[in-house]
This record gives C-alpha cells, structure tokens and sequence, in this order.
C-alpha cells in the first residue's frame, strides 16, 4: 500500500507533529552500514546498524521528542544524547523515512461510496447442557421485537444430556409460538443428517468434515468451535450474528465513555462492581437491541463505518501511539469481517489473576474499589470494553460476536479453549487488509452456573505456554494481491508441515514460541513494578512472585508435555504425537474447506424445517 510519507499535514493544514518510522526491510551490506528499503515508497538510505536497530522502537506514532525520550532511556548506549538523537530523526524525516499520521488519515478518510445491500443477517445461538439460560435468553429475543430483520434463527446445540437436549427443543418450540422469525433446532439428529448430506457431496473431504462437526470424532472433549463451525456452514454467502447461551439480548451503555475512535489496541478496560445486579443497574439498557447493533456495520468498510457511526473524519491524535505497521494494511477500503461488543458481568475467564496484569485507570480503579482488591477479585462481575468504538487487527472473546460470512473466513478449530482466538489469527492470515471492529456497548453475560471466586490467586507458576494464534500471526504474509483463496492454501501447507515434523524440531518449536511468552511476561512484570504506581501488598507481592516464577521457568527447556495450554501434565512423546494429529486433522479441513463450504450451501436449504435431508 502506497504512502507518501508526507512530513507536513493536509495543504494549508498544520502538521500533527507525529511520526512512525517506514515500514523497511534492512539489509547488511557487509561493510559496517545497513541498507533501508522503504517498503511504499521506494526509497533507499544507507544509514550505521545501530540507528537501524533504534528505529524498530519506532514504529508507533509519536513526536520526535517522544521517539528521542523512549530511545535515550532505553537504550544505555544513547542516554544522554537527546540532541544527536532528535538530529537523527529529523534526518530520517526529511529523507522520506517517518511517515506522518496525516499520511495514514488520508487513506482511513478517502472517499468512499455509501453502502449497496448488505447480506441478510442469520442468528445463531450455541448451547451445551445449559436448558436454564437458553430459555432465559430466547425469551430477551422476544422481548427485542425485531427478529423479523434476520434471515433465519438458529439454535445450535451440542448438548451431550438427552433430556437437556429435549428441554432446548421444547424451548425453541415455546419461542416459535410468538416470535415473529421461528427459529430452527439444530440438535445432534440435525447435525448428523447434515454432515451425511456434506459427506454425500464431497466424499474425499470425509475426514475433514468428521474432524470440523463430528461430535463422536471429539468424544469426551469440549467442542467449543464445533458448534461455532456450523454456525459459519449453515451461513454461507450470509452476515452470522452468533450469541452464547449465558447472555441476555440486550444492549447496554458502557460505563465509561470517550469521544472518536481508537485504533490498534486490544486492551480492554475495566470497571468493577459488587455483582450483577448492581452492574445493570448501573448500566441503562439502549435503545437497540445486540443484533442490530452488529448488523449496523458488520460487512462495511472501515471508512463505510466510520460514516455510519457519525465519528467523524480520523484525526492524527486519535492515531497517537498506534502503530504505523499495522495502520499500513488500512485504508477506507478495509472490509471490517467481525464485530464484536463489551462484556457486562462474569468474565468469561475461568480465573481472575489477570486483573493483576491490569494498567492505567483500570488497574487505578481496581486499587480504588470499595471492597478492596480482594473484594475485585471475587466479584466475577465487571465491565470489559472500549470507551469508543474500536478498531483493531485481531478478534478476542466476546460473547456476541458478528461474522461477515459472504468472505471466506477460516473454520474454528473444533475443540477445547482458545478457539476464538485462533479464529481471529486465521481470519487474519486470510485478510490481512481487513477489520475488526469492537463496539463500545456492552451486552450482559450472567452465567447461571457457579463460577469459582477467588480472592488470592496464586501467583503465575511459570509454565510454558504456546499461543497458536500468535504462531499463525507471525507467518502471515502482509504482501498485497494475494487472493484469500491462496492464502487458505498457504495456511493449509503451514500447518501441514507441522504435522510432518519430526519430535526434535517440533520440541524446538513449541520451545522457541514457549521462550517468547515467557519474554513478553517478564517484560510486562518488569514494566508495572516500575510504573510508579502504589499497588496494596498482595498486589505487589503477586507481581513480583509471577515474575520470579517465569524468570525461573525461563531457564529451563521448556517440556511440550507440561505446557500450561493441556489440562494436565502429560509424556512429551505423547504431547507431541498428539499435537501432530491435530495439525493434521486441521490442515485437511483447510485444504477441503472452501468445497466444504460450497456442499454447505445445498445441505442447508435441504436442512430447513420440513425438508427432507438425505
């Protein structure tokens, strides 16, 4: 994508003052000097290798004071010399080498065309063995009186209870007598009869079908992303709004609020609260409903979306401290694929030590609560969002969740945690143009099952820890042109060649990912207990505590078998054979997944109610 890199703002307009080093490759030139190669636009600049390495510590937009303030005191060689560092800076500005975050406003605001149709909308909400909260929820829908809008209603369930099975289904049966949309069972009768009628279509692609939607082929498993799968199967060519069993079809105001939009981060902030009660009651209900709210920007451009939702033009300020490298894949053209919401209510986590990982004004509100931080810790009840609406390349769990489904977006991996994640990773790795976009309202998830509060976590234990996603993030190729198509192919191949690897380098692998978590978690560990912030004991102590531990765990080789992701400590052979079987099951559904799809659209017009499924 092409970037001027201009120094100064828009013709007559003054400038920002906020620079971002270019997105460059560097290349040794064996003669003690680095060649820079400025990715958009073309320019060359030899410049010595320690100015080369500094600049990688540039590459969010900020003054150049605040470059030559992150640089003097992070690098010991430069302390001291924040005049030769600011002339350095200004050379590279001059020669072409800062973009300006006026450059990046003026590709977020091109003009664009008002929106045509979008695809209809079909909502869906999973459920598992949970009877209670799906006819709670479905009695909220009604409530909304506006479901006549979507194309279909679904509920997906995966429940393992016979009898919870028949309580859901009599539930949709009591919700069809007054909803002005039925909604469609699809239980695990349906399911089969779906999957026989995609195998019917698309034999060689049996085994990858079994391994995305086969709840026998996952047995004793919790298949969190299988139900998802077929929430994207049954919407083909289709906008998906999908919903957790646990929430209520309805908006809230977010407690905190702020004016334009925010790009690039996927912090969320928190607000505390005694318990649910008291966070409703806090919160007023808007004048929309969830499904609306996602259906009003899901499937726009970022630009598109910016317009709808009355922001306004993007200014430079609001780019302050974004990063240049990941504003370079926008532009007003950007497709925004998921939408997501905040969170009002439980977590969704299934333990609450991350507060303590917590900066700024949430960590500042947490030292602040009534109850203490104890009393923080064992609410389970919170506000987790945005202030403004916000932009950012990466999906992370909501429990609403809206999914341009007329794009080709990636299966879920069908079972255990981390299965969003890992979506949003891969939707990623297909579209690296592309948007998601986090609404600030919030949606309540009340779980009706008891979730464990526990006021004294125990410190991180240093176990090593692999993130899947963040392995697919870095091996996305950010080069224009390629069709999602080819990349689908390429992600197949990449996982593909992890089944194929042998023990050794595969140990290595998950060794090298371990080693980079630990690194970043030491960082973070060292960055709060130096921010300056008085913390109560515990809090203090269990920072300190999580990073002795992990400095601890980082000196030794880290055991695939013990990795913190597997729900008990296992054999490192049987780890990684195991590891080895999934990526080969995943890279199949990869590869046969765009047929997969196509088989889909057939099976589930002949999956409607009333129709006959072979």
């Amino acid at each position: 994508m092409s970037d001027s890199h201009t120094p100064a703002g828009a013709a007559g307009a003054p400038s920002s003052g906020l620079y971002a080093f270019a997105e460059c490759d560097m290349v040794d030139m064996k003669n003690g000097t680095v060649l820079l190669l400025d990715r958009d636009s073309g320019q060359q600049l030899l410049v010595a290798p320690p100015v080369a390495q500094s600049m990688r510590m540039c590459r969010s937009f900020r003054t150049l004071e605040e470059h030559t303030g992150i640089l003097t005191t992070s690098v010991p060689e430069l302390a001291g010399q924040q005049a030769d560092v600011m002339g350095v800076l200004g050379m590279l500005r001059d020669a072409g080498f800062m973009t300006s975050a006026e450059s990046a406003c003026a590709r977020l605001n091109a003009a664009q065309a008002a929106p045509v149709d979008l695809p209809a909308t079909r909502v869906f909400v999973i459920t598992c063995d949970r009877p209670a909260a799906v006819e709670r929820l479905l009695e909220s829908m009604l409530r909304t009186g506006k479901l006549s809008r979507h194309d279909a209603l679904y509920l997906i369930d995966d429940s393992r209870d016979a009898g919870n099975a028949q309580a859901n289904q009599a539930a949709v049966e009591k919700f069809n007598l007054t909803s002005a949309r039925d909604m469609h069972y699809f239980g695990a009768e349906q399911t089969r009869q779906f999957m026989q009628s995609l195998i019917a279509a698309n034999p060689a692609a049996e085994e990858a079908i079994r391994f995305l939607i086969d709840r026998e082929r996952w047995s004793g498993a919790k298949t969190y992303g299988l139900a998802r799968n077929l929430c994207l199967l049954l919407s083909v060519g289709y906008r998906a709004i999908v919903l957790d069993d646990d929430v209520l079809c309805s908006a809230h105001a977010a407690p905190h609020s702020a004016e334009g939009m925010q790009f690039g981060s996927t912090t969320r902030e928190v607000e505390f609260y005694r318990d649910a009660q008291e966070a409703l009651a806090r919160n007023p209900v808007l004048d929309f409903d969830p499904l609306s709210g996602h259906a009003q920007c899901l499937g726009l451009s970022l630009g598109q979306a910016v317009a709808r939702l009355e922001l306004g033009p993007v200014t430079p300020q609001q780019l302050h401290g974004s990063s240049s490298a990941l504003l370079r894949q926008w532009s007003a053209d950007s497709p925004l694929l998921v939408t997501q919401n905040g969170t009002l209510g439980d977590p969704g986590s299934q333990g609450t030590e991350w507060l303590f990982e917590l900066q700024g004004e949430s960590a500042r509100r947490m030292a602040a609560y009534p109850g203490g931080i104890q009393g923080a810790l064992a609410s389970r009840s919170y506000w987790l969002g945005y202030p403004h609406p916000g932009f950012t390349k990466m999906a992370v769990m909501s429990q609403v969740t809206g999914l341009d489904n007329s794009r080709l977006l990636p299966p879920y991996f069908p079972a255990f945690r981390g299965e969003d994640y890992l979506f949003g990773a891969m939707t990623e790795y297909l579209h690296p143009e592309s948007a998601v976009l986090t609404y600030p309202w919030c949606v309540p998830h009340l779980p009706l099952d008891a979730r464990p509060a526990n006021p004294d976590p125990a410190p991180r234990d240093g176990r090593p820890e692999v993130n899947f996603g963040k392995c697919v993030t870095d091996r996305t190729v950010y080069r224009a042109g390629i069709s999602p198509e080819a990349r689908l192919h390429s992600l197949a191949a990449l996982v593909g060649e992890c089944a194929e690897t042998v023990d050794v380098d595969l140990a290595i692998m998950f060794r090298r990912e371990a080693a980079e978590l630990q690194a970043d978690d030491m960082l973070l560990y060292q960055r709060l207990l130096q921010d300056g912030m008085l913390r109560p004991p515990q809090w203090q102590e269990w920072l300190q505590d999580s990073l002795q531990s992990v400095q601890a765990a980082s000196q030794q080789a880290a055991a695939p078998g013990a990795l913190r992701n597997l729900p008990q400590p296992i054999d490192d052979t049987e780890a990684l054979a195991r590891f080895r079987e999934f990526a080969s099951g995943m890279a199949a559904a990869l590869a046969h997944w765009p047929g997969i799809r196509a088989a889909a659209v057939a099976a589930g017009s002949a999956a409607e109610p009333g129709a006959t499924v072979g």
